[in-house]
């Protein structure tokens, strides 16, 4: 019973709060014996704190696109984190660490670097800096028709390392692995190369 009376004076309390009054007790005559009020103060320093995350967020903001723009971005920090991906498992349509096809590998180390780019080889092969084969640097993807089957032009992607080899997420049989560039049958498989940062 007593379980019950609590239950009601709690249940009218919350019926009867306002924004001003959250818990109100009232005895069988309606007379408030006991409440709690609040009043809404606005909070200078979380608003502060809000406007300067805002105002930071713009300022990373117009950073990523004049560094996207000037190309200044660190290479080698592209090149490191690729090789750490050496042995890894390929797998159709993957996009994370020992799960990655292609595209999705080249996606996900430009993306670590704040540069995003398309999903798809073919999609990738249409942005940044086309470059002859003869002045590749290092970080510059390379694109391939390994299948004329898919009625696209371009269906794989690698990134140059340097000395003639790229790196590349190559099949499901042999997964991230390094390839010569000029004595391979990528050699003749070779469609465009770009340069998505200097």
């Amino acid at each position: 019973m007593k379980n019950l009376i609590l239950y009601l004076i709690l249940f009218t309390s919350f019926i009867l709060a306002s924004p001003k009054n959250i818990f109100i007790i009232k005895d069988k005559n309606g007379n408030v014996i006991k409440d709690k009020k609040i009043n809404n103060v606005k909070n200078v320093y979380f608003d502060d704190l809000l406007k300067e995350q805002k105002e930071l967020i713009k300022q990373i903001d117009k950073l990523h696109k004049k560094r996207l723009e000037s190309g200044f971005y660190d290479k080698s920090t592209i090149l490191k984190n690729a090789k750490t991906h050496l042995g890894e498992n390929y797998v159709w349509g993957g996009t994370k660490p020992n799960a990655f096809d292609c595209s999705g590998y080249m996606q996900y180390l430009y993306r670590k670097e704040g540069v995003e780019l398309p999903r798809t080889a073919y999609e990738q092969s249409k942005v940044g800096k086309e470059v002859s084969r003869f002045e590749l640097k290092k970080g510059d993807l390379l694109f391939f028709l390994t299948d004329k089957s898919r009625g696209i032009p371009v269906t794989h992607v690698g990134m140059y390392l340097g000395n003639d080899k790229f790196i590349h997420a190559a099949s499901k049989k042999k997964g991230i692995i390094t390839s010569s560039f000029s004595k391979s049958r990528y050699s003749r498989l070779f469609v465009t190369a770009r340069r998505i940062i200097k």
